[in-house]
């Protein structure tokens, strides 16, 4: 009985050692190449989608977005709330967004576009901003006359708004905001680009620019935005702010993302998709593989069977044999995902209107793949063994 359970894997032995090496090799890399196909297209969608929400947190509204409570315009005594959020565990950086109502011009241009009155400081603690200057300087808190604007507002060539900005507007050049009617004149300090068009489409002053253009503002705000040091948490953080008392509106940063949150939706999709297309072509490569394997060895089958060796014995040995294709190519092709397009990818990313995405594999999705190349090289040494093993003794050793 041991002797009938070691043939099959003495059987697969020689079939290692006796083939064709080149055979071999091209089996492996052909099962190492459908193995690396399957997780990058996974690993580059979900980078997409890791990139982008990224930078919805990053540049925009933070891990949690807090807005007036019910039938309120504003957040009163913003300087208190902001002190009782920076008391609570698990809040690394709170910044105060005061919406200016007003347009922007500049020479003959004028648009509608987002102006947001902050604490530089502060808001340095929450979005990447002050991080992503490509002309002039970030704003200081002594700021009365200077504006922050991005790249999708200052224009120029090359930028995808290019038709509704100020076409190539730069800094040290003077804008106007015009409110209600009255006009003040900033000069640009910085221009800013994120790589994200939503916040590229926004400009920045100071508080102190705010208190002399809106003095009724004063200890007012209409969004303040949170940095947590953990995003998975987010739900008890929001929890513990309201145990504090606050009765603003309070939401996650997925909850406000919006249209953002719908294009994440759209390439996990997409990403499903490219999964199950990805899984048929490693599929019907590995079965292909296997298949004429197995073809180029009836010859070797029929004369097994002619000497009495049982067809559930043959069948096993292919099976063992495309585990071992199976295992190889898995382990290859992962050491060329992570040992060379992972490190690649990392210093050149895809550059993307709303993101620079690199690769990123979960353990879950790179076993789920790892495990479905096993099942399939299974079923591709199953199937085809078992059809040859019932086929004529003699019509296999003559090979026809």
């Amino acid at each position: 009985m041991k002797s009938q359970l070691r043939l099959p894997f003495y059987l697969t032995i020689k079939y290692l050692q006796r083939g064709r090496k080149w055979t071999l090799f091209l089996t492996l890399f052909l099962m190492s190449v459908a193995f690396v196909n399957l997780i990058f297209i996974s690993s580059l969608f979900n980078g997409i989608i890791e990139g982008t929400n990224s930078q919805i947190i990053n540049t925009m509204t933070g891990n949690i977005y807090m807005t007036p409570a019910e039938g309120s315009e504003f957040i009163e005594n913003k300087e208190q709330v902001l002190v009782d959020l920076h008391s609570i565990d698990g809040i690394s950086g709170v910044s105060a967004q005061t919406n200016v109502p007003a347009q922007l011009k500049y020479k003959k241009i004028s648009g509608s576009w987002q102006i947001i009155a902050v604490n530089p400081q502060n808001e340095a603690s929450v979005t990447n901003i002050s991080k992503k200057i490509i002309n002039g300087s970030y704003l200081d808190q002594d700021d009365d006359d200077q504006i922050l604007i991005g790249r999708q507002i200052a224009g120029g060539e090359g930028v995808e708004q290019n038709a509704f900005s100020f076409k190539g507007a730069k800094i040290g050049e003077k804008v106007s905001i015009v409110m209600n009617g009255i006009s003040k004149e900033f000069t640009i300090k910085g221009i800013f680009q994120t790589k994200f068009l939503p916040s590229d489409q926004r400009a920045f002053i100071t508080e102190k620019s705010l208190s002399k253009m809106m003095p009724l503002m004063g200890d007012k705000t209409n969004t303040i935005v949170v940095k947590t040091d953990d995003s998975k948490n987010d739900e008890n953080t929001i929890n513990r702010i309201k145990e504090k008392g606050i009765k603003e509106q309070i939401f996650t940063w997925r909850e406000v993302a919006g249209l953002m949150k719908s294009v994440s939706e759209s390439f996990t999709s997409i990403n499903i998709l490219m999964t199950f297309v990805g899984m048929l072509i490693a599929a019907v490569t590995v079965f292909i593989v296997i298949y004429v394997d197995i073809i180029n060895k009836r010859k070797q089958i029929g004369i097994l069977r002619a000497i009495g060796i049982k067809p559930y014995i043959i069948i096993s040995s292919y099976v063992i044999l495309s585990a071992v294709y199976a295992v190889i190519g898995v382990l290859f092709g992962t050491a060329v995902f992570y040992l060379v397009l992972v490190p690649y990818f990392d210093l050149h990313p895809f550059v993307l209107p709303i993101c620079d995405a690199v690769l990123v594999l979960s353990k879950v999705d790179y076993i789920a793949r790892a495990e479905a190349i096993m099942w399939v090289s299974v079923f591709s040494g199953l199937i085809p063994s078992a059809i040859i093993t019932r086929t004529k003794m003699l019509d296999a050793i003559l090979g026809r």
